[in-house]
């Protein structure tokens, strides 16, 4: 029998960081549902945002595989989508019909959306756009040389090590942060991803000495993207990434009120693009492409974190999977897109709480329960 994946160390320390704890109705209710129209309601509950959207939504014909019926792990009222494929083949997908979902339905990927921003970076590395990933923000920065980020490489920012953000589980801090960058209550129509990372008035501690987890890190790397390149991030990834893998042909992700990215999160595509974007990494890294050297290179280099047997990439975290280094998208509630380059596997999953009938599918066996009935 072949295995998905067989074991994934992640404790009770895996709680998400990027968003406030809150059940699973205020997060269906906040960050999910507002995000399937968003794009055409420019609104965010009552507050109008930026947005750039890429593409025509299409309704292709619905998926449904069920060759190795998982229903009695993922049919739980909490799981919205779940999809497994193996040597590039979906060999189960499951869409929540009771919240009308299926393959058409865009999701917002949550934290997910960090590796469509270093896949971003990573093109323009292969492109020659940027030199190398130990050069300084302020290099191709102008804007970010009036912040603490002047001198922070490229790379300490992908892993999260900045140095910039003080070490401190500052709810109102972050949630300052993301509503001036989305330009939300106090900061309508203002949305500014500089002045939400100018907020952070100098440098914490050493870069690449400690790991943190933080949004200005992905808000500095999305400025230097389009002050590099005077466009959006999404729109690099869109042309760079996207256009290779979707199915959908549909993406939108939010931005301030320049057009600059907000990066961190707020991302959307179907579920089915993105489990074609975990596919997508998978084959530029067996392929050993430009791109797949970026992502092994970010996984090779990871550091470490505060959550036991898991490290940190660029811009994804990197999870013990059957004993190997393994690229792992993750979002708060419990979404997951877990790219297995041993085994030829994508997991990919979205829910509104990480606590299913089962257990936490990543901490009680269930993911090796999985592995078994996979032939």
């Amino acid at each position: 029998m072949f295995k998905l994946i067989s074991s994934i160390v992640i404790f009770s320390s895996l709680s998400f960081v990027s968003l406030a704890d809150h059940g699973p109705k205020k997060m269906w209710k906040r960050q999910i549902v507002p995000y399937f129209d968003v794009h055409e309601t420019k609104k965010f509950g009552p507050f109008k945002i930026n947005i750039h959207s890429y593409g025509e939504k299409q309704n292709l014909d619905s998926i449904n595989f069920k060759k190795e019926n998982f229903d009695k792990i993922f049919k739980d009222k909490f799981n919205l989508a779940a999809l497994i494929r193996k040597n590039n083949d979906l060999v189960y997908t499951r869409f929540n019909k009771k919240r009308n979902i299926d393959s058409n339905t865009i999701m917002h990927g949550m934290s997910m959306a960090k590796t469509a921003l270093s896949t971003a970076i990573g093109s323009l590395v292969c492109n020659g756009k940027i030199l190398s990933l130990d050069d300084e923000l302020g290099k191709y920065s102008p804007l970010l040389k009036q912040t603490p980020y002047s001198k922070i490489t490229i790379r300490n920012t992908l892993q999260m090590n900045s140095g910039v953000a003080p070490i401190q589980n500052d709810y109102k801090l972050r949630r300052k942060m993301n509503q001036m960058a989305m330009g939300m209550r106090n900061y309508e129509g203002k949305a500014s991803m500089l002045k939400a990372i100018s907020i952070l008035k100098g440098n914490d501690r050493e870069q690449g000495s400690k790991h943190f987890y933080f949004s200005s890190d992905p808000f500095a790397l999305s400025i230097m993207i389009t002050e590099l390149t005077n466009k959006p991030a999404s729109q690099i990834f869109y042309e760079n990434a996207f256009k290779k893998f979707s199915k959908n042909k549909f993406m939108h992700w939010v931005s301030d009120k320049k057009g600059i990215t907000v990066a961190q999160a707020r991302l959307t595509m179907s579920a089915l693009d993105w489990s074609n974007f975990g596919q997508f990494v998978h084959d530029e890294m067996i392929n050993d492409t430009c791109l797949g050297k970026f992502y092994k290179e970010g996984i090779t280099n990871a550091v470490e974190t505060k959550r036991e047997g898991v490290k940190y990439g660029y811009q994804f975290w990197v999870y013990n999977v059957n004993g190997v280094p393994t690229l792992t998208m993750t979002g708060h509630g419990g979404f997951f897109n877990v790219v297995n380059t041993t085994n030829n596997t994508i997991l990919t999953m979205f829910s509104v709480d990480e606590n299913y009938k089962y257990g936490n599918l990543f901490s009680k066996g269930t993911i090796s329960k999985i592995a078994s009935e996979i032939n």
